[in-house]
C-alpha cells in the first residue's frame, strides 16, 4: 500500500510537469481573427447574454482589487500534449529471484540478497520484515540497495536491533518504473522464516604446557665379578659380571692382554638377561697367562666403572690339561645322604598298633630313599603271630604321603576270651585259631624321614583262615541226633574287613 501511494505521487508530479511546459503567457496569446460576420454575429449575441452577469462579477471583483490595490490574473490555459511511448509496451512485473536465508545469528546484522531484472528499469526491491508470529500488519518495509558492479543485484542487511530475537519473517516486492508487479519473493501470508540463534563460539582447546625434562646427570653402572683365576690352554674362557646402574649400562668390555703384554684387547659383553653380563675369549687365545679387567659407563656416557684397573689387572693361570691331574672320584653317597649326613638314614625299628591287625614292633631297612622294609613281631591279644611288608615314601617333607603293604600270619590263640560259647567242641576249636592275613594302607607321616617320624594309616585288610577236619566233624556231629552220622574235610573262612593303625619310626643308623 505505501508503494502504490508512493507510485500516485510520482504520477501526479509528471503530470504536472508536462502541463506547466504547455502553460502561455496572456499578453502573448492572440485571438483568432473572425472569417465571416456570422461568427461576429454569434460571438455578440452570446456575449449579450452573458454580459449582465459577467458585469456584476467583473464589479465586485473590481471593487475587491480596488480595496486591495491589485489586478486580477489573467486565466491560464492549459493544453495537453500527447506523449508517444519510446519503445514496445511493458506490461510484465520484473523478474525477481532470491537465495532464502533460513538462519542468522541473533544480535548480528542479517543479509539478504536478490536479483531483479525489468526492461523499464526495476523500482525497489522492497524487503518487508517482522518479528516471527507478528500480524500482517506488522512488517517493516526497507529498501534494497544496487549492486554498483553486478547489474541486477540487490542487497540489504538487516540491522542487529531487528535480529536481536528469535525469529524472523521476510518476503520481498519489487515493481517496474511502468508501475507493472509485484514480482513476489515469499508473501505477507506465507513469509520466509529465519531462526535466529546465539553465536557459536569456539572454544580453543587449552593447550598442554610443553614438558622439557632434563635428565639428570647419571652415575657409572656398579660392577659385581668374580675373578677368574684358572683357565685351561686351548679351551674358551668365559666372564661374567653383573651390572647394575640407575642410568643404564652401556659399552660393557672386557679388556685383555697376555702377560708381558702392553695393550689390551677389548671384548664386548653381551646382556644375558636382567643385569648380567658375559663374554668369552676364544680358545685360540687363551694359549699363555692372561691379565684382564672388565668396564662399563652408563646410557649418559659416565665412567667408566671397572672391576680391575688397567694398572691392576685379574691373573689368569693358563695351564695345560694334559698336566692337570684328574680330580678323585666322589665316594658313592647313600641313596637318602643327600645333605651328606653319616647318621639315622638307613637301619631303624617301628612300633604300631591297629585293629585289627593288633600291634607290632618291626626292624626297618631302608636301601633307597624312597623305598622302606620292614619285618618283625606281632600281637593281637589272642596270640603271637609274625609280620613282613614294604612301605613307598615318595617325599622328604614334613609331611609325607606313603603307601603300607604287609603281609604275616597269627599262630595258635585263644579268641574264647572275646565269646561266649556253651558248646564245648566250638570252644575248643576257637582256642586253637590260627589266621593268615595281608593289608593294604595308605597313610601320611609326620616329621624327619631320617630320624623319627610319626605316621596314620588306613586301608584294608584280607583275613583268611581254616576249621580242621576233625574239629568240623566234632562240631557238626555233636549237634545231630540219632545214630545219623556226618564226615566232613577242612572249612575254610576268608573275610575283607577295614583297617587302620597308628604308630611311628626311629631310625638309629
Amino acid at each position: 500500500m505505501h508503494v502504490r501511494t508512493l507510485f500516485a505521487a510520482v504520477a501526479a508530479s509528471l503530470c504536472l510537469a508536462l502541463g506547466a511546459g504547455a502553460q502561455t503567457d496572456p499578453g502573448s496569446a492572440a485571438s483568432p481573427a473572425p472569417a465571416k460576420e456570422t461568427s461576429k454575429k454569434t460571438a455578440r449575441k452570446k456575449g449579450a447574454k452573458k454580459g449582465s452577469k459577467t458585469s456584476k462579477s467583473s464589479k465586485k471583483s473590481s471593487k475587491k482589487s480596488a480595496k486591495k490595490g491589485k489586478t486580477a490574473p489573467a486565466t491560464t490555459v492549459v493544453q495537453t500534449v500527447p506523449v508517444e511511448p519510446l519503445g514496445p509496451p511493458d506490461d510484465d512485473a520484473p523478474q525477481l529471484s532470491h537465495q532464502v536465508v533460513s538462519g542468522a545469528v541473533r544480535g548480528k546484522p542479517m543479509t539478504l540478497a536478490a536479483h531483479a531484472t525489468d526492461a523499464s528499469g526495476v523500482f525497489g526491491p522492497i524487503v518487508y520484515v517482522r518479528k516471527k508470529g507478528l500480524g500482517a500488519g506488522d512488517y517493516i518495509p526497507m529498501k534494497m540497495v544496487a549492486s554498483k558492479i553486478v547489474p541486477g543485484d540487490y542487497a540489504l542487511d538487516v540491522p542487529a536491533a531487528l535480529t536481536n530475537v528469535d525469529g524472523l519473517e521476510y518476503y520481498i516486492e519489487a515493481w517496474d518504473h511502468a508501475g507493472n508487479g509485484p514480482a513476489r519473493a515469499g508473501s505477507a501470508e506465507v513469509p520466509f522464516a529465519v531462526a535466529l540463534e546465539e553465536e557459536k563460539r569456539v572454544v580453543a582447546a587449552p593447550v598442554a604446557p610443553t614438558t622439557v625434562t632434563i635428565k639428570p646427570k647419571g652415575v657409572p653402572p656398579a660392577i659385581t665379578h668374580a675373578a677368574v683365576t684358572q683357565a685351561l690352554k686351548g679351551k674358551p674362557l668365559e666372564v661374567n659380571a653383573r651390572l647394575v646402574g640407575e642410568s643404564g649400562v652401556q659399552g660393557a668390555t672386557v679388556l685383555f692382554r697376555h702377560a708381558g703384554d702392553r695393550d689390551y684387547k677389548a671384548l664386548p659383553m653381551g646382556n644375558i638377561g636382567g643385569d648380567d653380563y658375559t663374554a668369552t675369549i676364544p680358545a685360540s687365545l687363551t694359549t699363555t697367562d692372561l691379565e684382564y679387567y672388565v668396564e662399563a659407563f652408563d646410557q649418559y656416557g659416565n665412567g667408566p666403572a671397572r672391576s680391575g684397573a688397567p694398572n691392576v689387572p685379574y691373573a689368569v693361570r693358563v695351564t695345560d690339561p694334559s698336566s692337570v691331574q684328574p680330580p678323585a672320584p666322589i665316594a658313592h653317597k647313600r641313596a637318602l645322604d643327600e645333605e651328606d649326613e653319616p647318621r639315622n638314614t638307613i637301619f631303624g625299628i617301628g612300633l604300631d598298633g591297629g585293629a585289627p591287625g593288633g600291634a607290632g614292633a618291626m626292624l626297618l631297612v631302608r636301601p633307597l630313599w624312597w623305598l622302606r622294609f620292614n619285618g618283625g613281631l606281632a600281637y593281637n591279644v589272642a596270640g603271637f603271630g609274625y609280620r613282613g611288608g614294604v612301605t613307598l615314601s615318595p617325599g622328604q617333607w614334613a609331611v609325607t604321603p606313603t603307601l603300607n603293604i604287609d603281609a604275616g600270619r597269627y599262630l595258635s590263640g585263644d579268641y574264647t576270651r572275646f565269646t561266649t560259647v556253651t558248646d564245648p567242641r566250638v570252644a575248643s576249636a576257637l582256642s586253637r585259631t590260627t589266621y593268615t592275613f595281608g593289608t593294604a594302607q595308605v597313610g601320611l607321616e609326620f616329621g624327619s624321614q631320617r630320624r623319627v617320624s610319626f605316621y596314620l594309616r588306613g586301608g584294608l585288610t584280607y583275613v583268611m583262615s581254616a576249621v580242621s577236619a576233625a574239629d568240623t566233624n566234632a562240631i557238626v556231629g555233636g549237634n545231630l541226633s540219632g545214630n545219623t552220622s556226618v564226615r566232613a574235610g577242612e572249612t575254610k573262612v576268608t573275610a575283607l574287613l577295614p583297617c587302620a593303625s597308628l604308630g611311628f619310626n626311629i631310625f638309629i643308623y
